[in-house]
């Protein structure tokens, strides 16, 4: 749905309006006059300038891998855990110290030996995985509607190569077929600001466009490649003649499902009422968890979002109602977020299998390393104490 089709929307009902302000900015997907926030009123809201920043950090952590947070936990278990176990209470005395001190070393040991273990499997098995799912097309992965997987974005992201981003940067102020990228870029800009009521100079301007331009331009391709690949999945399903029975309800956008949401917003808040999740399903709603109850409320939110949503596009009289080839682009659109889904599934399990096997290979290397660390250490405080020994012997006055 285009954005202004939601803005339209909203200024046609003042009522849905005015509680948008309120919403969570998670509950959208794209920046619009939806999710506009309002630095006016209670306490504790968010600077103009620290909200920009938030989303900024929020848009450049999209492609944040398992590699960085392997990389993150290793920190933590390497840093702060010996950090705490130094300066936890105990005894004090020479005894206690030491004990400390052999938990300690163990910490940073085991995150330097996860690293070595679970970094390359992960890297490993993710571009193993990928490369038969997307390059090879191998029939475990396909989807039982789509058939082979449609790269997602991420794959496309991470597969960019130096030659392509090159070219596309070499034309970044090229206005030939319209507005450049560079332009493209400094009006993204420009609106950031504004949604959160600040001005840019034009000095300021010229640095993020710069800082930024990089990430923007692969974004563009990202788009423009995933678009492609989307035409292609629609022109092979045509050409394979397969009879698809599409119900309206498949073809309704995120877009239109998170107004109708807005729209019908007391409604929507009762689904979750009349569950009655327990403090047990909000916990593992909140980790992303699943459980009876969070899965019935999931169920009956997507169906209601769904329901409301299609109305909403009826009465926009939407043209992909109408013409085939549009409907069914939107089907693809629309089930291809199930499909990654699925295949979501399946590569974390396999990844987990192997995992498994690392994190055994990690624990026995770290019960060979450890007694052996310690042993160094302990001759290096030998051989230090046996140096400083003649010098204190040295000190000793005969009478």
């Amino acid at each position: 749905m285009e954005v202004g089709k939601i803005q339209q929307h909203l200024a046609s009902n003042s009522r849905s309006s005015a509680p948008l302000k309120r919403q969570k900015a998670t509950n959208f997907v794209k920046s619009t006059a939806a999710n506009s926030v309002s630095f006016q009123g209670a306490s504790g809201q968010l600077s103009k300038k620290s909200w920009l920043f938030l989303r900024n950090l929020s848009e450049s952590m999209r492609n944040v891998s398992e590699i960085t947070n392997a990389v993150i936990a290793a920190i933590g278990t390497g840093i702060i855990a010996p950090a705490i176990i130094l300066v936890s209470p105990g005894k004090g005395d020479k005894e206690d110290k030491d004990k400390k001190f052999l938990q300690a070393i163990r910490q940073p040991l085991s995150a330097l030996l996860a690293l070595f273990f679970q970094v390359p499997a992960t890297m490993g098995i993710n571009k193993l995985i990928n490369h038969f799912a997307y390059e090879k097309k191998a029939k475990f992965f396909d989807d039982k509607t789509l058939g082979a997987l449609i790269p997602d974005k991420p794959y496309i992201y991470n597969n960019i190569t130096k030659k392509e981003l090159e070219a596309r940067l070499n034309k970044f102020e090229d206005a030939t077929n319209g507005k450049s990228l560079k332009q493209r870029l400094e009006d993204k800009i420009r609106k950031d600001h504004e949604e959160v009521g600040l001005s840019i100079s034009d000095d300021d301007l010229a640095k993020r466009v710069n800082k930024n331009k990089k990430e923007f331009v692969k974004r563009q391709i990202v788009e423009e490649k995933y678009s492609k690949l989307i035409d292609e999945k629609v022109a092979e399903l045509q050409a394979s003649g397969k009879d698809f029975k599409i119900q309206d309800t498949d073809l309704v956008t995120d877009d239109y499902k998170q107004l109708a949401i807005h729209r019908n917003k007391q409604a929507y808040k009762e689904l979750a009422e009349k569950e009655n999740l327990s403090i047990f399903d909000k916990i593992a709603q909140n980790l992303g968890l699943s459980t009876k109850k969070t899965k019935a409320l999931e169920k009956a939110q997507k169906e209601f979002a769904t329901s409301k949503g299609l109305e909403l596009m009826k009465e926009d009289n939407m043209a992909i109602f109408s013409d085939p080839k549009a409907k069914l682009k939107q089907f693809v659109e629309n089930h291809q977020k199930t499909a990654k889904k699925a295949f979501g599934n399946k590569k974390f399990f396999i990844s987990l299998f192997v995992n498994l096997f690392m994190v055994t290979a990690s624990c026995y290397a770290l019960n060979w390393a450890h007694p052996r660390l310690k042993e160094l250490i302990d001759k290096v405080k030998a051989n230090k104490a046996e140096q400083q020994q003649p010098a204190n012997d040295q000190k000793v006055e005969v009478k």
